[in-house]
């Protein structure tokens, strides 16, 4: 798992610094161009590498489970990304209907996945959830998606538009952070079979709130050298946190639930970080709206507006 949190971390880590170099060189289009001879080696790779390592069953699907989670998900994520956004009113359809709509998919759908649970094979079994220290690893896994997502939506934002990097430089910035998280994993992994996840988790837990309340101090005239100690501090506490509070959450679930417990864990992930972007750019739009009304400049009503997100994230 270790392992795994290394891969999942690095790989965003350079993220922004290759969008950073590729819109140095042109417009956003090359962002997705860029993507398609990645696809296609994936695609080739995986064909070609990838085994099986146990043994596939033929399992029955339920067809009408499948639209409700894609689409159910879909909306539900997609709304959340929208809300606090600016220009929502011109959107064709305004985010806060996206993400009813969304909940009540998802609701539908698990209410099916209950319905199924007592006849056949459901799609997504919900009794994962009756394992306690499941849930509460999945409760503690959102919440640490949501305060990632929503801090690190705000960095880029104040280095970009308050600092007065560029594109370039703020992907630079970033990288440190992410390369720790993912050099830590293996670390936190093997602590993990030492020390247990309560060791690592509550310390992890400490830091990133410690980190994210100095971000709400965060100004016009703060050193860009500041932001990258409290990146890469931030990130230390969230690698002392991921992997053993995924580990041992999947850990109590008998073999046949792993499968539905990761994808739920995966799906969770997505919604929490959906729901953490929407609470933190919410409040920053807010609060800077607010500061502009009462006559602060444009980049000193996005600094408070940041500081404020930063203090709203989980």
């Amino acid at each position: 798992m270790g392992n795994i949190t290394l891969v999942i971390s690095v790989a965003p880590a350079l993220g922004p610094a290759a969008s950073g170099v590729l819109l140095q060189l042109g417009t956003w289009r090359l962002l997705f161009l860029a993507v398609l001879p990645i696809a296609g080696a994936m695609a080739l790779l995986g064909r070609r590498r990838l085994v099986n390592i146990g043994e596939p069953q033929a399992g029955p699907i339920d067809w009408p489970s499948v639209p409700l989670a894609a689409v159910g998900f879909g909306a539900l994520v997609y709304g959340l990304s929208g809300l606090g956004a600016e220009n929502t009113a011109q959107a064709p359809v305004p985010p806060a209907v996206t993400t009813l709509v969304g909940a009540v998919l998802v609701g539908l759908f698990a209410w099916r996945q209950l319905a199924l649970q007592r006849s056949s094979t459901p799609l997504l079994d919900l009794r994962t959830l009756t394992y306690r220290h499941f849930s509460v690893a999945l409760g503690l896994m959102c919440l640490s998606f949501m305060a990632l997502m929503g801090g690190f939506i705000l960095l880029p934002i104040y280095l970009q538009e308050v600092v007065g990097l560029s594109s370039l430089r703020t992907g630079l910035l970033l990288i440190p952070g992410g390369l720790t998280m993912g050099l830590l994993g293996p670390q936190v992994g093997k602590l993990y079979d030492r020390l247990g996840a309560p060791r690592l988790v509550v310390p992890g837990a400490v830091l990133t709130a410690a980190c994210l309340a100095l971000f709400a101090f965060l100004g016009e005239q703060t050193s860009p050298w500041l932001v990258l100690v409290l990146h890469v501090a931030l990130s230390v506490g969230m690698a002392f946190m991921f992997t053993p509070v995924f580990t041992s959450g999947l850990s109590v679930l008998p073999p046949h639930l792993y499968p539905h417990g990761s994808a739920i864990l995966g799906s969770l992930q997505q919604v929490a970080a959906a729901a953490g972007t929407a609470l933190v750019i919410s409040v920053m739009s807010g609060h800077a709206a607010t500061a502009a009304a009462g006559g602060a400049d444009t980049t000193g009503a996005l600094a408070t507006g940041i500081r404020w997100g930063s203090a709203s994230a989980p």
